[in-house]
């Protein structure tokens, strides 16, 4: 199996890659600050009531496509 089967085989699994990157910031993680972090109460990101989609790619490739893209 080549490296793109293997990342292609769906959102899982290029999540999974993507979240292995050595990245500062992501567009996921821009998309995650405008969907959760705007609107959200609490004092310390330690205890981020939203953490299984915050440096979490996954999520994000199931989203549809904006005009950016």
């Amino acid at each position: 199996m080549k490296n793109f089967e293997k990342l292609t085989k769906g959102p899982d699994a290029l999540g999974a890659f993507l979240r292995t990157l050595p990245v500062l910031e992501g567009p996921w993680d821009a998309e995650f600050h405008a969907r959760f972090c705007a609107g959200c109460a609490a004092e310390n990101c330690d205890a981020c009531p939203n953490e299984e989609f915050r440096n979490n790619p996954g999520w994000w490739l199931t989203l549809e496509a904006g005009a950016e893209s």
